[in-house]
């Protein structure tokens, strides 16, 4: 697999080790035909990849990486992991097929199932500051990034948000069952 890091924005240690022993796919270096690595641009963190396992990991610089860095890394190359798997059944042209609420709902209940497996093999890691704020129920809640439970309502109030019928359960199913298979189509038939 070839790297494309023009701008040595990622540890090469931290990203070969990421690769090569990804707990969601070991070895997706073997899998990969390359990597290009390019400085995310706005709040866009994320991951493409074409037909030809050539993948693109917008991102930025992590040079010196903390735990988060090391987190979002992992995140990130776990979308990587569940394409790339044949029983996960990840399939682009169904997923373009989905309205733009829809979409965001697919890749929020994904995120949360890629977090929900890192967090068993102790690689999830919150932000250490900042707070989110919530109205629920005509309340508002100023609440810390740093526990848990914000990261949880998070996911489920952006879900409700854009048309998902209390999505509460499914959220904490999906967190609190790691190790329960989800394929694609789980993933899709819960956003339809």
């Amino acid at each position: 697999m070839q790297i494309v890091d023009f701008r040595n924005l990622v540890d090469q240690d931290l990203l070969w080790r990421a690769l090569k022993h990804h707990p969601l796919y070991h070895d997706l270096a073997s899998e990969l035909r390359s990597l290009t690595i390019e400085e995310k641009t706005g709040q866009n963190v994320g991951v493409e990849m074409d037909e030809k396992r050539q993948a693109t990991l917008h991102i930025h610089p992590i040079i010196r990486p903390t735990q988060r860095d090391r987190f979002i890394l992992y995140h990130e190359l776990g979308h990587l992991a569940d394409r790339i798997n044949p029983r996960f059944g990840y399939r682009h042209e169904e997923r373009m097929r989905l309205d733009a609420s829809q979409e965001r709902n697919f890749v929020e209940l994904w995120n949360v199932y890629i977090d929900s497996r890192l967090n068993q093999h102790g690689l999830f890691c919150l932000p250490q500051s900042g707070e989110s704020e919530f109205i629920i129920d005509g309340k508002h809640y100023v609440l810390p990034k740093s526990d848990i439970n914000t990261y949880l309502l998070e996911a489920i109030t952006h879900l409700t948000q854009r048309g998902m019928h209390r999505p509460g359960a499914l959220v904490t199913t999906i967190w609190n069952n790691p190790h329960r298979f989800l394929g694609f189509y789980d993933l899709l038939d819960a956003v339809r």
